[in-house]
């Protein structure tokens, strides 16, 4: 079903098809709430000042601890 590339990409992230599915929907609902902040903003500027900004950095943050946790996993593995 799925190509050796997304069986790798999945194994680098040690996740399931499905829990990366969830993973990265969560994600998309989030962004999508950013577009209709920025929607909105671009009409009416008083509104949504920061949400849309602030949604991104929080999402940035979250991809990089998620990172961070999966390299500190791979390193454990390595070790013990």
């Amino acid at each position: 079903m799925f190509s050796s590339k997304c069986k790798a990409h999945l194994h680098s992230v040690d996740m399931t098809a499905w829990q990366h599915f969830k993973y990265a929907f969560k994600f998309i609902i989030e962004l999508k709430k950013a577009e209709v902040a920025l929607f909105i903003h671009m009409f009416v500027p008083r509104c949504c000042e920061s949400y849309a900004s602030d949604k991104i950095k929080d999402l940035a943050s979250k991809l990089q601890e998620h990172e961070e946790l999966h390299l500190n996993m791979i390193a454990e593995k390595d070790n013990g």
